[in-house]
């Protein structure tokens, strides 16, 4: 079969697996891999449609859904893996490798996980986060959607509520024809309302939003409408029950009121709410009054018991002051201006070497070292509560966990919960052993710490009189990369303080229930089944 042909050929496929004709799609998808594979001459070609038939049984592996499908495009990605890098490049050989991952994981019932199962979850969010770094560094810094969806999904699995949420409304600012975002984001608020055990009438709102925004989208197959219409007016239904009991009429302009409460709230509040800074659950999906303040406590509306709930509210307010500290430190560094005149007082030495110095930078540098600290209080609060402290006695977040040692992973299947899972795989995120993708900022940590760390403006730095020469390690870093790191890192901590939250919840509702197993509140329980 020619190129052209064939390019044809993958083009129809392509559109059959849009329409939901499957069938065709994975029919045609066998017969043109067995046309193909039998070609001797194993050029650039050869591998570019290897590629995209990879991937047109992998889009129906997860569209049908179909295990055998899915393993079909993955053993094509893993026995021409260097061959298809080298042509599609790594952003996109990952991101198919992730989407086939993630078809032959469970994704219906996240609350099954274990600590041993989420290994699976943590290897595929390694795969979504390689893809999105590479499309970046390869696209000056632009962000390719699909791949942000996909992590949203990942890290939803994991628990990671927050982030998830990130993920979605970000893409959905885009104001792009991508369904699954919408639906994903509505699955996430869903999710909340069961890890968290509160929901809100706006929080009803969004998920009957998402499902009607995926109603209005072109990207969804015919046979998948009447499923989301039947969303849109089963949420509708929670709308009026909620709204009755609760003896109020639904405003239909309450996203006009929502605008005007967030307009009118300050600079700061803006900011932290705009970077997914904000330690408010309301805030998590809704940017109005109600998210005025940090106001994420452990007990809820129903209330919590237990001789724990206070110490660990304890630890939650130190967690909060610390988080608050290095949070404003950020704001304070971007909006506002250098003090010239503390700077002149420090008199300085100009040795025209291009490194940052005075209180600005400082507040950077003490920012980021305060993340670390409230991650290994949230370590230390989690080996107190369930006596989970390593042999050594010493707790660092990132590796404390130690599954695979003293048979603790059996002992944390026994405890697990959604708040546990997702700071486990925020862990991960930072531990270098596991492969962690932001593993270098707790490196940064160390350097900070006890190494010199030159941060710099220019993207060629200088050194006229040679300042740097005599220094055995000097670590440098653009300031633009600095800031970036530690947004990424202020919001995995503020994610971490979610997670400790709902760990502590968990808790103090199974004791409260007397050791019998505990449902958060079924409102939504029917979406899962």
């Amino acid at each position: 079969m020619e190129v052209e042909n064939i390019a044809k050929e993958l083009t129809r496929l392509s559109d059959a697996v849009g329409l939901g004709q499957f069938d065709i799609a994975i029919n045609g998808a066998d017969l043109l891999y067995q046309q193909v594979n039998e070609s001797t001459d194993k050029n650039a070609t050869f591998f570019k449609i290897m590629s995209n038939i990879a991937s047109i049984f992998i889009d129906v592996g997860h569209m049908r859904p179909c295990d055998t499908s899915t393993r079909k495009g993955l053993n094509i990605l893993n026995d021409n893996k260097y061959e298809i890098i080298e042509q599609i490049g790594d952003d996109a050989f990952f991101y198919n490798l992730s989407n086939a991952k993630s078809n032959l994981i469970d994704m219906k019932n996240p609350f099954g996980h274990t600590f041993s199962t989420i290994e699976q979850l943590i290897d595929l969010k390694g795969d979504i986060w390689k893809a999105i770094k590479s499309f970046n560094d390869n696209n000056a810094g632009q962000i390719a959607p699909t791949y942000i969806v996909n992590l949203g999904n990942s890290l939803k699995l994991q628990f990671r509520i927050t982030e998830a949420m990130e993920c979605y409304d970000l893409v959905n600012s885009f104001n792009l024809d991508i369904p699954q975002s919408w639906v994903n984001r509505s699955a996430a608020l869903i999710m909340l309302n069961q890890v968290s055990n509160t929901f809100s009438i706006q929080m009803l709102e969004q998920i009957k939003k998402g499902y009607e925004n995926v109603l209005s989208s072109k990207a969804i197959p015919p046979i998948w409408l009447d499923y989301y219409r039947k969303q849109v007016a089963f949420h509708q239904n929670k709308i009026d029950k909620a709204c009755s009991v609760a003896g109020i009429e639904f405003d239909l302009h309450d996203s006009e009121k929502t605008k005007d409460e967030y307009e009118a709230l300050n600079t700061y509040r803006k900011f932290c709410l705009n970077n997914n800074l904000s330690l408010s659950e309301h805030g998590v999906y809704c940017a109005c009054a109600g998210s005025s303040r940090d106001n994420l406590t452990i007990p809820t509306v129903d209330g919590v018991t237990g001789d724990f709930v206070i110490p660990m509210e304890m630890v939650l307010n130190r967690l909060k002051s610390e988080f608050s500290f290095a949070r404003y430190l950020y704001f304070d560094y971007l909006n506002k201006d250098e003090d010239y005149e503390l700077l002149h007082d420090s008199c300085f030495s100009e040795l025209f070497n291009d490194e940052l110095l005075g209180i600005g930078v400082e507040k950077l540098r003490t920012a980021f070292r305060s993340c670390f600290g409230i991650l290994d209080k949230i370590g230390i609060a989690i080996c107190e509560l369930f006596d989970l402290y390593p042999p050594t006695g010493k707790v660092y977040f990132q590796s404390f966990w130690q599954l695979d040692r003293y048979n603790r992973r059996e002992k944390f299947n026994t405890i697990k919960s959604p708040g546990l899972l997702a700071l486990y795989s925020i862990a991960t995120d930072l531990n270098d052993k596991k492969g962690g993708e932001w593993s270098f900022l707790k490196q940064l940590r160390n350097d900070l710490e006890h190494e010199f760390v030159v941060i710099h403006k220019t993207d060629n730095l200088s050194d006229i009189y040679q300042s740097y020469d005599l220094m055995e390690k000097i670590v440098f870093i653009k300031e633009s990369d600095f800031l970036s790191h530690l947004k990424r890192l202020l919001q995995l901590t503020r994610s971490a303080i979610f997670s400790f939250v709902f760990v502590v919840r968990d808790k103090a509702l199974n004791e409260k229930n007397e050791g019998s197993i505990y449902l958060p509140n079924p409102i939504f329980w029917k979406d899962y089944k």
